[in-house]
């Protein structure tokens, strides 16, 4: 039975996962898409996704690479690997390969994909999912992993549905770790609280994490970052880890020594646009609906915000 998979954004998760995917099912009959953009669709189209991981590297190419949705047939799965600042404008634009049975599988950092999803696609399945990897858009056509994993989750909770039980299937066998759950919010939240505090904290240091675990004063601060968002989560009823502080910082300490946030890289960078809506002011727009202090994320809070308004 064919299967058609659309990833959409193809930088370091999405460029992993697809290219993965990619090279377990070339030339069979689960379809593996590519939905980007640019220099890098290019040399898709020509040469193929070359991805790098510690051991080996190879190159593939995909079913289809297209930076136009008309090009592409209706999906069963999409996964959305995009940046949360795109979310809105990339499932709007998404309706034309989007049929009653299809899937969404968002891996954005943050906690509301699910339900900013749903805006456009009320009557579709949506799942919760997250990505624990580190990787990079090296250059054009080419992924680099400098992590030791790269794992990928979803699921919803309290449920089970039979197209995610074949997703887990497809996924798994193209030897990429990969959780199917149905405590999925538990995994969502562990996730955000060590991405939230790791964004919020390197880009305001202008540092890589490494340095960040290195030095006490930002140690400590890494530490407010994490009980302030843990408390969000413990007032909007989700189970967390009860160790979460000591969890998240293994977590900081187990990655590269020069790995940062993407958040920060954008900022490196001077993107016009950052995570810092969904990162780090969602936890104090989150935590003042509920009469919770966040002082150690609004004093971040407020320096990042005026450094990306003069970077403008």
């Amino acid at each position: 039975m064919e299967q058609h998979i659309l990833i959409v954004g193809l930088g370091g998760v999405g460029g992993y996962f697809g290219g993965m995917l990619a090279r377990k099912y070339e030339n069979s009959d689960i379809h593996i898409n590519f939905l980007a953009r640019g220099n890098h669709l290019n040399e898709i189209q020509q040469q193929g996704l070359t991805v790098v991981l510690e051991k080996e590297t190879f190159t593939i190419k995909p079913y289809k690479a297209s930076d136009q949705v008309e090009d592409f047939n209706t999906m069963d799965y999409i996964f959305l690997c995009t940046k949360s600042y795109d979310l809105e404008e990339t499932v709007s634009s998404l309706h034309t390969c989007v049929g009653p049975s299809t899937v969404f599988i968002p891996l954005q950092n943050g906690v509301d994909s699910k339900e900013r999803i749903k805006k456009y696609y009320p009557n579709n399945l949506v799942v919760d999912g997250c990505a624990y990897i580190v990787s990079r858009l090296k250059a054009p056509g080419v992924i680099e992993v400098t992590g030791k994993w790269g794992t990928m989750n979803f699921g919803l909770d309290g449920e089970h549905d039979v197209r995610l039980e074949r997703l887990h299937d497809l996924v798994q066998k193209a030897d990429i770790h990969v959780n199917y759950s149905d405590k999925i919010e538990k995994i969502i939240w562990d996730k955000f609280i060590f991405i939230s505090s790791m964004a919020t904290a390197t880009s305001y240091y202008d540092c890589s994490i490494g340095q960040v675990m290195e030095d006490s004063q930002k140690r400590h601060a890494v530490i407010r970052l994490i009980q302030e968002v843990e408390a969000l989560a413990l007032r909007k009823g989700i189970v967390v880890s009860k160790d979460i502080v000591n969890e998240t910082l293994y977590k900081m300490e187990q990655m590269p020594y020069d790995a940062t946030s993407s958040m920060h890289t954008d900022y490196i960078n001077k993107k016009p646009q950052t995570e810092l809506a969904s990162l780090t002011h969602y936890v104090i727009s989150e935590s003042s609906k509920n009469n919770l202090p966040t002082i150690v994320y609004q004093c971040m809070y407020d320096d990042l915000q005026q450094k990306t308004m003069s970077d403008r």
